[in-house]
C-alpha cells in the first residue's frame, strides 16, 4: 500500500451515528474499533486545514428506504446522532443529512458539491462499508471518471466497517465491498498512510 500525500484532500465521514453502533436494530458495537482511525485522521485534516465532512443517517418514520432496510436512525432520535466518541470534533466538521444508503444523492450535498473546489483526494471512512460506504464511493468514482476530473478518491480500509447479522456475516461483506471499489479504480489504504 502506498502512502498519501496531498495538500488539497477532504475527509470524508459516513454515518458515524448511535444507530449503527450504539443502539438500534443494525447497530453493531464492533464497528467501535474504527473511531480510533477516525479520530486521528480527524485531527490531522483540522490540523493541516483541510475539509472535513460527516453524512448522519437520518429518516422521517415513514422512510421509503424502510421497505428494504429495517427502520433506523429516524430523525429527532438518539440513533440519527453523531457518536459521543467524535462529539469534541464536531465544530471542525460539515455535516449532510441522508435519507437514503447514498449521500452523494443528499440535496444539501449536491449544493456544497456543486459550489466547492475540486479536491486532488477524497478521503472516505465510516460505515457501513458494504452499503453507504460503497455506494458514495462508487458514485463519486463514476462522477469523477465521468467528467475526466484529476481527483482520486481513497477509502481507508481499517476506518470502515460493517455490521454483523445472521444474513450479513460481516466480514465477508466488507471483504467484498473492498473488491468491489478496488475494480472501480478506488485506492484502499490505511489511515496510518495518508499524510497530508
Amino acid at each position: 500500500m502506498s502512502e498519501i500525500t496531498s495538500t488539497n484532500a477532504c475527509l470524508v465521514i459516513i454515518d458515524m451515528v448511535n444507530g449503527f453502533i450504539h443502539e438500534g436494530p443494525m447497530a453493531d458495537a464492533s464497528i467501535k474499533n474504527i473511531i480510533v482511525n477516525i479520530e486521528e485522521l480527524i485531527k490531522s485534516f483540522h490540523q493541516n486545514h483541510q475539509p472535513i465532512i460527516a453524512f448522519l443517517d437520518k429518516h422521517p418514520e415513514n422512510a421509503k428506504e424502510f421497505t428494504a432496510f429495517v427502520p433506523h436512525c429516524v430523525a429527532n432520535t438518539s440513533e440519527s446522532e453523531w457518536v459521543e466518541e467524535l462529539l469534541p470534533y464536531q465544530n471542525d466538521v460539515l455535516f449532510f443529512e441522508k435519507n437514503s444508503v447514498n449521500g452523494f444523492l443528499a440535496p444539501d450535498f449536491q449544493q456544497w458539491f456543486e459550489i466547492a473546489p475540486l479536491y486532488q483526494q477524497y478521503v472516505i471512512t465510516g460505515c457501513v462499508s458494504d452499503i453507504c460506504v460503497l455506494q458514495f464511493a462508487l458514485t463519486l468514482q463514476a462522477y469523477i471518471h465521468q467528467h475526466n476530473l484529476d481527483a482520486t478518491v481513497t477509502v481507508c480500509e481499517d476506518a470502515i466497517a460493517t455490521f454483523d447479522a445472521p444474513f450479513h456475516p460481516k466480514d465477508t461483506y466488507h471483504t467484498m465491498a473492498i473488491a468491489f471499489m478496488k475494480q472501480c479504480g478506488i485506492h484502499i489504504t490505511t489511515s496510518k498512510e495518508i499524510t497530508l
